[in-house]
């Protein structure tokens, strides 16, 4: 079988895409595979710094140029040849792959129920409704679909308007070196970057700047938590440059000389942060699967997450659960998630070993050979059906 992957723009693929391309790419070609990674290049929107010029040039480069540069190259297909749409937003292209052997990964559709008005955290442009139909109208055209998710697949059974000839769900891999190590390390390492004493622990939150990461109410719970404990834990939050929002929550904050933002980090640093940690908290009003709650766990670290699929569906029996935020329980939603936290961090020896114990267990479910061996199935099923 050669498996071509059609991906997202040049540069344009975030970090948990390109984790979950290069486990894709790296475990096929282990079992002998040919692999190949497709994507539109920059011409007309290279070295623009009109940022608004820029998208729709970015637009024509991939919807327009690309298409005419994919035609051209793929005249003729070989019949085990599989082409694989890395992610659903890829869906306008569909026309290009429908009358060949494929198959499309679906990630989420925040994007999607966003502009469809379901979601009012995260109001859509009258442009960005129009992309997100001509999204959903391009993968509506594919017929073979593995999501991350049950929560994802369910979704997908929502919005597809006919019964797919494939429906499968694959849960994301973890990389092996997630796992346990020496904590007194792990918090010197994590000392040195933050230039402060962490050989106590500290809380743990790891996340972009995407609306439903909630990167605000985790800072908001930190205060709660301070408020009610004796100890004072420094918080250490991970992930994209901390908004001007953020920014201004940290400085209004008591506790401000304790709150440490961490950015582009490498896995090593990002690998002993959840080692080190004594908890970590992810908060999130919504995701597609959730990388960190997983990482979390095979590092051994107790994890605090919304009660909310896939979030619980991820964490299964070995996280521990808060409320979503909300408008009726803003108020009140830090310190109900504070009174979680310092339950956690009282806990004896023996219930927090089991705890972790749970965690690690959990983990196994998200190993990279289990991933990769469910995905070839799927993948050889694809190419065996009439399309």
């Amino acid at each position: 079988m050669k498996i071509v992957f059609l991906i997202h723009q040049e540069g344009s693929l975030g970090y948990s895409m390109r984790r979950y391309l290069s486990n894709l790419k790296k475990g096929l070609e282990r079992k002998g595979y040919e692999v190949s990674v497709l994507g539109p290049k920059l011409y007309l929107s290279k070295n623009i710094k009109n940022i608004s010029f820029k998208k729709w040039l970015r637009y024509i480069d991939q919807y327009l140029l690309f298409p005419i540069w994919f035609k051209s190259k793929n005249i003729e297909t070989n019949k085990n040849t599989l082409y694989v749409l890395i992610d659903q937003a890829l869906g306008i292209w569909t026309p290009l792959i429908k009358n060949k052997k494929h198959i499309i990964h679906c990630h989420d559709f925040i994007a999607l129920k966003s502009a469809q008005g379901t979601i009012e955290e995260n109001p859509t442009s009258w442009t960005g409704k129009i992309y997100q139909y001509l999204i959903l109208n391009g993968f509506r055209k594919a017929s073979n679909f593995i999501s991350i998710s049950k929560n994802t697949q369910k979704e997908l059974e929502f919005f597809l308007n006919k019964e797919p000839i494939i429906n499968a769900q694959v849960y994301n891999a973890i990389d092996s070196q997630f796992k346990p190590g020496e904590v007194k390390e792990a918090r010197s390492a994590i000392g040195n970057e933050v230039g402060n004493d962490m050989s106590e622990g500290y809380i743990l939150h790891v996340g972009g700047n995407t609306f439903y990461k909630n990167r605000n109410g985790v800072i908001n719970i930190y205060d709660a938590w301070r408020k009610i404990s004796t100890e004072n834990l420094p918080l250490i939050m991970i992930g994209s440059l901390p908004t001007s929002e953020m920014i201004k929550l940290k400085n209004n904050s008591k506790y401000k000389k304790d709150i440490f933002f961490l950015t582009k980090v490498k896995d090593d640093i990002l690998i002993n942060a959840y080692q080190g940690a004594r908890i970590f908290i992810f908060p999130s009003l919504l995701e597609g699967f959730g990388y960190p709650i997983i990482e979390a766990m095979a590092c051994g670290c107790p994890v605090i997450t919304t009660d909310k699929a896939p979030m619980n569906e991820i964490g299964g029996t070995a996280a521990v659960y808060i409320p979503k935020v909300n408008k009726e329980n803003i108020i009140t939603w830090p310190s109900e998630v504070a009174i979680k936290i310092e339950l956690i961090l009282k806990y004896p020896d023996e219930q927090l070993k089991k705890l972790q114990e749970e965690s690690l267990i959990n983990a196994e479910i998200f190993k990279s050979n289990i991933f990769i061996d469910n995905i070839e199935k799927v993948y050889l099923k694809a190419l065996s059906k009439n399309n």
